[in-house]
């Protein structure tokens, strides 16, 4: 198998980007998301299905919690790549001074963003190096005006220091997947 070709296929996959947020035990959490799309083609049962790695606090409280909000961003929400997707929370709130509420199921609805889709997981697929939630919508709704950005415009707009802090962070999550899979 050619990994190299099959990365630039694979690299064109990106939905736009969004950021998860989730609460369990009186903790609450945000990330940057792998991957999110719509899951079912019915008005009348909307579902949403997401990726998030192992390794990520949010992971740990969307298993112990069962619920999430997912938020799509625009570009005037890039400054969340760094606060949401290269630091976890279990080093420190990550929510902090950021404007949010709760709503339906508890989870942090992030303000500032597009707009969000709060649900309960009603199943996970287990992925090796991540879990897929397949989240039941129960609320949701436009908050500010935009157009969605995708990871690869993101990459595009971002302070080039910043990306490098990004590309050096990911470069960890690989070998933390990777040791998750076995083959460190």
């Amino acid at each position: 198998m050619d990994e190299q070709a099959i990365q630039q296929l694979t690299s064109t996959l990106w939905a736009p980007l969004v950021a998860i947020s989730t609460t369990a035990g009186g903790q609450a959490n945000a990330q940057i998301a792998v991957s999110a799309l719509n899951a079912s083609i019915l008005r009348e049962r909307p579902r949403v299905l997401i990726e998030i790695w192992k390794a990520n606090y949010t992971h740990h409280l969307l298993m112990e919690g069962g619920v999430f909000v997912l938020h799509l961003l625009s570009e005037q929400n890039l400054h969340l790549i760094e606060r949401l997707g290269m630091r976890s929370g279990r080093d420190g709130d990550k929510l902090a001074g950021l404007r949010w509420e709760a709503r339906q199921t508890g989870s942090p609805i992030l303000l500032e963003t597009l707009g969000y889709i709060d649900c309960r997981v009603r199943g996970t697929l287990d992925a090796g190096d991540m879990t897929c939630f397949l989240g039941e919508v129960v609320d949701g709704g436009p908050l500010n005006s935009g157009s969605p950005i995708t990871w690869h415009e993101a990459r595009s707009r971002l302070p080039a220091e910043v990306l490098a802090r990004y590309e050096e962070h990911q470069a960890r999550q690989r070998e933390v997947a990777r040791g998750l899979l076995g083959n460190a």
